[in-house]
């Protein structure tokens, strides 16, 4: 998935051997996204939505995990450990 300023793109692909095979797309323009900073996060999410879903009706495929790609000069990333105690509780 590519999230840009002026469409959000949704491609379905399955590894087959040595290449991808693309199974289908969804391409939506982009709302709520100004120079690659989300300004509306309502509008952004429903341009995302209807892209996964014109993706999915396309391959036949319910999408349940992505690699998102996001551009811009804001955009910076931290790599980061952390650690959570849990006594007593069951999870899951």
């Amino acid at each position: 998935m590519t999230v840009g300023t002026t469409k959000v793109c949704t491609l379905v692909g399955r590894v087959e051997e040595n290449a991808i095979r693309i199974l289908g797309s969804g391409v939506e323009p982009s709302e709520g996204i100004k120079k690659g900073v989300i300004v509306d996060l309502a509008a952004a999410a429903q341009a995302i939505t209807r892209s996964v879903n014109k993706a999915e009706a396309t391959s036949g495929v319910e999408i349940t995990g992505a690699m998102v790609s996001l551009a811009g000069a804001h955009v910076s990333s931290i790599n980061s450990r952390g650690v959570a105690g849990v006594s007593g509780e069951t999870i899951g």
